[in-house]
């Protein structure tokens, strides 16, 4: 039960010029990414039930953006159903965007829990969308699904020496590679420490495309890099690329 994909808009057309993306000198963007994952034990709901979180998850949506702190958010499309959806906060803090995110109906009602993230990604995140929709509110929102990929060490990450520095640097070159192909929406770094290294999210093209894509990647196939792919839906001029 998370953000039913005709709301997108209706949020991120509320973004308010304090979610202003400030560029590192690495040409980078600071977000604070929130994965919502169901809770394998929540139990089912009464329609009534569920209507009444539903609304009131999107009345906390609602309050995000024209808090100036969503700028993107959107459900995932995955079999097995592991995550509920993300938002993509615009704040000062890891501390703020947990707080934002904890106070989610769904996470309150023990429907979702939430693991915060930092990345360090492509600035302009939303800004193309809410230009469009400020000049004409009836821009169309033309939904999509985007593979989006989570990177995590792989099997060779320990092992690897000064040899993963250059399959690393390999991978930062690929990545470039592809974003100059036309093929990826935005990418970029987790801030260390975490699990997770990073985020590749593609333009809409077939999901069997992208993990094609990452699997020439020198970095994956050394297995220094382990992908996790997932399908998520966003509207269209919400990714910068």
């Amino acid at each position: 039960m998370l953000i039913i994909r005709p709301f997108l808009a209706l949020f991120v057309a509320a973004l308010v010029g304090s979610a202003a993306d400030s560029t590192a000198s690495n040409g980078t963007a600071r977000y604070y990414i929130a994965f919502l994952r169901p809770i394998p034990s929540r139990k089912s709901l009464s329609k009534a039930e569920g209507d009444r979180i539903q609304t009131a998850h999107m009345a906390n949506i609602h309050k995000m953006a024209q808090d100036g702190v969503l700028v993107a958010a959107g459900p995932f499309d995955d079999t097995p159903h592991t995550i509920s959806g993300i938002f993509v906060f615009k704040v000062d803090s890891l501390q703020s965007a947990q707080q934002i995110a904890s106070r989610d109906p769904t996470v309150t009602e023990h429907r979702n829990t939430i693991d915060v993230h930092t990345w360090e990604g492509p600035p302009g995140i939303a800004a193309e969308y809410f230009r469009l929709h400020k000049l004409d509110p009836k821009t169309p929102e033309n939904m999509q699904v985007h593979p989006l990929c989570v990177l995590y060490p792989g099997t060779a990450w320990e092992g690897s020496g000064t040899t993963r520095d250059s399959l690393l640097a390999a991978h930062t070159a690929y990545i470039d590679q592809l974003r100059q192909t036309g093929k990826l929406g935005a990418a970029g770094n987790i801030q260390a420490p975490d699990e997770m290294l990073g985020l590749v999210i593609f333009k809409s093209i077939p999901l069997e495309e992208a993990q094609t894509l990452l699997t020439a990647d020198p970095a994956v196939q050394a297995g220094v890099l382990r992908p996790e792919y997932h399908s998520w839906w966003s509207s269209d001029h919400v990714l910068p690329w």
